[in-house]
């Protein structure tokens, strides 16, 4: 499809890398037992399923006991955050503790964030910071917000529509100047979570780098396969099982694993992480080359949120007087395949983008979003470029 077409969706979603599904293929026909069978084939996946969390340990310099595989980046934050959500009501309630929990977040995440914490709001204070014009939130936001019952900030590593960077350091540092001032000890609450998605193909995602408590992650946007994801979280972060079965990934997600798919997200992360470098590179040329040819061509059109803080593969930018969703079927008949807004978003009656209504300007109906991936040419934008030509008059 790709010599056909031009694909720029890559947000969205992302094609499994073939080398990662020819080694993913015989788990699902060939050695197919369950990992935790105690005969010669189901010790055999065993092997194949501790190589898988013990890879993805050591790329992100974590504990094997804090790789909690999922079946996605939205399984994950739920997780991560109704888990926690649980854990803290009983622990309140053992205490004694009268005061509402509190959780801080940002009205940008993604909605598997945004619906986790509006699940919340009956039990916990909710806080949901403003971004400001650039599409970013400044650690001194989070600072303001932090009181003796907040238990969990969570804000996403970068956005992913407009593909803003958040500060997550500096939170992290403000989380842990506000628990020594409180004489709470490192490892306690408020913890710091961040959904890294759409980061590991051109940011550092080393947890202990950046300060955080736990890390989501979606194989779908990593050249590995969908259904798949992971939950990063430090062992002294306890949290509740939302899920009622076995006592697989350590009781906190039950059912048989998934191993094609578990070792596939390893495959995926392990290249993905190798190539980082190189790619980040060559994307940020692309992205140079097509923001100017935007800006010669239509002055009038606008890029949503901060150029300089910002993923290399996203351009969104706001078109004047056009309807999105409109545009993105004309462009589909031109053999391009573009966004307005989040695939995640594209099953309700919504036709407006959150995250560009954000940032304060009306441009959540008009705005297009193009993310670039691994097959993504300088010719590609050009067509691009040549489209909107034919589109925008």
């Amino acid at each position: 499809m790709f010599n056909k077409r031009v694909f720029l969706d890559y947000a969205s979603t992302t094609p499994v890398d073939k080398k990662v599904f020819k080694k993913m293929k015989k788990f699902f026909s060939d050695s197919f037992a369950n990992a935790q069978s105690i005969h010669a084939e189901g010790v055999e996946n065993k092997k194949y399923l501790n190589e898988a969390r013990t890879g993805v340990a050591r790329l992100v310099q974590v504990k094997d006991s804090e790789i909690i595989f999922t079946g996605g980046g939205t399984e994950s934050v739920n997780l991560a955050i109704i888990g926690l959500a649980k854990k803290i009501l009983k622990e309140f309630k053992e205490k004694n503790i009268t005061e509402i929990p509190h959780i801080i977040t940002t009205n940008i995440e993604h909605v598997a964030v945004l619906e986790s914490c509006k699940n919340l709001e009956n039990d916990f204070d909710v806080t949901y910071l403003k971004v400001n014009g650039d599409g970013i939130i400044s650690s001194k936001q989070v600072e303001e917000e932090l009181r003796p019952a907040t238990v969990l900030v969570s804000v996403m590593l970068a956005n992913n529509e407009i593909g803003t960077i958040f500060p997550i350091r500096d939170i992290s540092r403000v989380i842990h100047k506000f628990k020594k001032e409180l004489g709470k000890e490192k490892k306690s609450y408020p913890y710091l979570h961040t959904d890294a998605s759409q980061s590991p193909n051109y940011m550092d995602i080393n947890i202990n780098r950046l300060g955080i408590d736990m890390m989501s992650l979606d194989g779908s946007k990593i050249y590995g396969p969908k259904g798949s994801g992971v939950l990063i979280k430090k062992s002294y972060v306890q949290i509740d099982s939302i899920s009622f079965g076995g006592s697989q990934e350590f009781g906190l997600r039950s059912g048989t694993e998934n191993l094609p798919l578990i070792y596939g997200f390893y495959l995926a992360l392990k290249k993905t992480l190798e190539i980082q470098e190189q790619e980040s590179v060559r994307i940020i040329n692309l992205q140079k080359y097509f923001i100017l040819k935007i800006q010669n061509y239509f002055p009038e059109i606008k890029i949503n949120g901060s150029v300089e803080k910002r993923l290399p593969n996203n351009i969104n930018i706001c078109v004047p007087n056009i309807n999105a969703e409109f545009t993105v079927i004309k462009l589909d008949h031109l053999g391009i395949s573009c966004s307005s807004m989040t695939a995640c978003r594209n099953m309700t009656d919504v036709s407006s983008s959150y995250v560009v209504e954000s940032l304060g300007e009306k441009c959540g109906e008009s705005s297009l979003r193009f993310t670039m991936g691994r097959e993504t040419k300088k010719g590609d934008i050009d067509r691009v470029i040549k489209s909107l030509s034919k589109i925008i008059k």
